[in-house]
């Protein structure tokens, strides 16, 4: 392939992911009003839907919140009942975040309807290329997390260049 033309198709990948990005934010924005939440808050419920029971200082460090962040969304999940806390039996000082089973979310339907819209879409694929599409998203999430600490400040917040 020639240069300009792979450089055409990166600009054009990364484009794409932006506007797929930028349609996941609003999705995401959607789910988290239908269960009346935060944004923030609706992440890590679904962080905690995809790895089950886990301690707030692991959810703090697969979100890069700070633990006193993690104990208000924790508190704001527990009260609609979307998660609970359990103490560990094998260490009465730790507490477990454990979420109720995604079939019983308000919005389970929704979500399933939106996992068959992406199973059609992934028909169209044969299973090489699907190798590599879950190759790409799994190098992508795996990667992205690691960008947020330097996007904050020494105060902890994220950094607003200009204005």
């Amino acid at each position: 392939m020639p240069e300009n033309s792979r450089s055409l198709l990166l600009a054009r990948i990364q484009e794409a992911m932006r506007a797929y990005t930028a349609g996941t934010v609003l999705v995401s924005q959607a789910i988290a009003e239908q269960l009346g939440l935060n944004a923030t808050d609706a992440r890590c419920l679904d962080i905690l839907g995809r790895t089950g029971p886990i301690t707030a200082g692991q959810l703090a460090e697969l979100t890069g919140l700070t633990t006193g962040a993690i104990t208000g969304v924790v508190d704001r999940l527990e009260k609609p009942g979307y998660v609970r806390r359990v103490r560990d039996a094998e260490d009465r000082r730790r507490v477990i975040i454990v979420p109720v089973p995604q079939n019983e979310l308000p919005i389970h339907a929704s979500l399933e309807a939106t996992g068959r819209r992406v199973e059609e879409l992934l028909e169209a694929y044969d299973d090489d290329q699907l190798a590599v599409i879950l190759d790409f998203l799994s190098r992508s999430a795996a990667m992205t997390p690691s960008g947020i600490p330097g996007m904050r400040d020494v105060t902890g917040h994220v950094a607003v260049r200009g204005g």
